[in-house]
Formats: C-alpha cells, structure tokens, sequence
C-alpha cells in the first residue's frame, strides 16, 4: 500500500501584504470557500460587502491606514485572509480582526504557523500584547486560540446594537 502524500506545502505558508484594490476578488473567493465561519459570523454567505469590510471596517479610534491585510499563501494558492489592527486597545497591542482559512487547509499546523509568523512580527515592530475575540459558540476557535497560548481577557456579551453574539476576547502577551 502506497503513503498517503500531503497534496499541501504545510512547510511554508508565507503571509503577503494585499490590497483592497488589487486583491478583493481573491479574498471573495477565499470567502466563499472558507462560507462556514462567515455565514456563522454574519448570518449569510460571503459577499463583497463582506470584503468591504474586512478591508475598512476599523475598531473606534482608528482609520483604516491603522489595518493591516495579509493573505496567507501555500506557494501560489490564496488559502487563507487575516486584518491586523495596529494600536487598539493600547499604543502597543495589535488587535487580530480576522483570521479566515481555506477548510481544504484547517486542522494541518498551518494555523500555528501563521500565527508564530504575527508574534514574530508584532516583536519585532514593539508590540507588547495580541488581542482578538472569540465568538462563544465558535468552541474550535477558542480551542485553537488557547492552544497558541491566548487566554481570556474578558467576556464580551451581546448588546442591543451588536450582531447578537457574545464573544471572549482573548490575550496573548508577547
């Protein structure tokens, strides 16, 4: 009987910088594979509003010049999307927006990678701390967040003018 093959480059998933601008289709089309976790988040299949925010959609206090967009790739494939937003809460934190994988890609280390590849960055650009929030009923990502040693900072519950969920919001201090 033959190995199975590993059809995935696992070794080196690199984070690219992208734009709105030149990189919105591809983000749609990530989108659009990755419909589980956006149609739980938002209630509806991914569309380009979905993407306009994602790229413009900054926490109070901030512009968008403050968010940072990567696509994480697997030699040419756009396999996953990621917004950074950089000095929300503090000066020295950088608060994870979104953190969206190809399915095709979950659950093969590519996630601890990615995210070893943001601390590394956040140190070396003089952050002090990793934020993001969890949605409560999303129990595979808070797993996933607390076994790349993220703890709870706080719970955040639904209020009359949010989506509807409640969320953790999650820590990390580099």
């Amino acid at each position: 009987m033959m190995a199975k093959t590993n059809m995935f480059n696992t070794h080196a998933p690199r984070l690219v910088p992208i734009t709105q601008a030149k990189h919105a289709e591809d983000a749609l089309d990530l989108a659009e594979r990755a419909a589980d976790y956006v149609t739980l988040e938002v209630g509806h299949a991914p569309n380009m509003d979905f993407i306009d925010g994602f790229f413009t959609a900054a926490p109070p206090g901030l512009g968008t010049d403050d968010l940072l967009h990567f696509a994480v790739m697997d030699g040419p494939a756009f396999i996953g999307i990621i917004c950074i937003a950089e000095g929300y809460e503090l000066a020295k934190d950088w608060w994870i927006g979104l953190v969206l994988m190809d399915p095709a890609y979950r659950e093969r280390g590519i996630g601890h990678k990615v995210i070893n590849s943001i601390k590394n960055r956040a140190r070396t650009a003089g952050i002090e701390a990793l934020k993001l929030s969890v949605l409560e009923v999303n129990t595979r990502a808070t797993l996933f967040w607390t076994r790349e040693g993220f703890v709870p900072h706080r719970y955040a519950p639904a209020t009359p003018d949010s989506d509807g969920h409640n969320r953790w919001v999650l820590k990390h201090d580099l």
